[in-house]
């Protein structure tokens, strides 16, 4: 399902006409998080979460951190809630473990990590507890308040910001924005500020440290597919963004095929793309690429995509008490 247009209508009158649902929303939030009996970890948790649902690049952030972590030859797990996983409390082996039993983002970061799938988060903590674990990352959970969390980052698309300021279902947020944006310790923005958060933060006296970065995809794929005629398909929060970006790099889109975000592909839907258009190849991300079954795969290429810090003196502030 994509995100209706709406959610970034701020004067959208079906906003509006929804808003009330979305204080109901916001009053059982607002009731969790007051009435939780958290569990401190005896390692620091760091939390990568965001206000919004919908995909604004969590997971790659959270791999950017075990690069830096990894850097300071520090012992970390990455904690996934594995959505749709078949499999909870966990730790994930990407040789017999597929999407299917833990989750997309927990198998794309059991690549570069040890990764643990387990809903209950404080579970999940005491798992990598007992594995000797020095830090762990969790990947979202910013609402979760079953563990406390060290430090807490809060993830923004520069584009899409904070949408038409409203909670589900009038609009994107799963909380208020300024309830949600005091109890994180930095906001972390993905690409320009389009929406305009920073001017948001200024007018309501926001002091929060704001980390900026962008995503940057491999080139040595891009090249491979410039300039030629292919398909592209993705199943995540805003394919549209995969799309743009490879017509921006000089590949000429025959068909752009949309799925819902955490699809699992099944043989006929690869099939069918390529019954359809047998002489394309087809281009799709990497998330995509780790729920294709392996046999399906020919003519398909993933294209690799990183998160970059722009200033990484400014995350090592953030960092310092953490790792001492």
């Amino acid at each position: 399902m994509q995100a209706p247009k709406f959610w970034q209508n701020k004067n959208s009158k079906l906003a509006g006409f929804l808003n009330p649902l979305g204080g109901v929303y916001s009053f059982f939030v607002r009731r969790r998080l007051c009435h939780a009996n958290p569990y401190q970890s005896k390692m620091p948790v760091i939390c990568v979460g965001n206000l919004s649902v919908g995909g604004v690049g969590k997971t790659p952030v959270c791999l950017a951190l075990g690069d830096y972590l990894r850097q300071k030859n520090k012992k970390f797990y990455f904690l996934n809630h594995g959505y749709k996983a078949r499999q909870q409390s966990v730790l994930v082996d990407v040789h017999t473990h597929s999407a299917v039993d833990v989750g997309d983002e927990a198998l794309l970061l059991a690549l570069k990590a040890p990764t643990i799938v387990d809903r209950a988060r404080a579970r999940g903590a005491q798992l990598a507890e007992k594995l000797k674990a020095d830090l762990l990352i969790m990947d979202d959970g910013f609402q979760n308040p079953t563990l406390v969390k060290t430090l807490s980052f809060i993830v923004v698309d520069g584009i899409l910001g904070f949408g038409n300021e409203r909670v589900l279902p009038a609009g994107p947020l799963r909380e208020p924005v300024l309830t949600g944006l005091k109890r994180a310790d930095a906001l972390i923005l993905v690409g320009k500020d389009i929406w305009g958060v920073q001017a948001y933060l200024n007018k309501n006296n926001l002091d929060l440290p704001v980390l900026k970065g962008r995503f940057v995809q491999d080139e040595n794929v891009l090249n491979t597919l410039k300039n030629k005629t292919v398909g592209a398909f993705a199943g995540i929060g805003h394919p549209d963004k995969f799309f743009k970006m490879l017509t921006q790099n000089a590949v000429q889109l025959k068909t752009a095929k949309y799925f819902p975000d955490h699809y699992f592909y099944t043989r006929f839907d690869i099939e069918e793309m390529k019954k359809e258009y047998p002489d394309l190849v087809w281009a799709t991300t990497t998330k995509d690429w780790v729920k294709i079954p392996p046999e399906l795969r020919t003519n398909i290429v993933a294209v690799p995509g990183c998160f970059e810090f722009e200033n990484p003196a400014q995350l090592d502030q953030m960092m310092k008490e953490v790792l001492s």
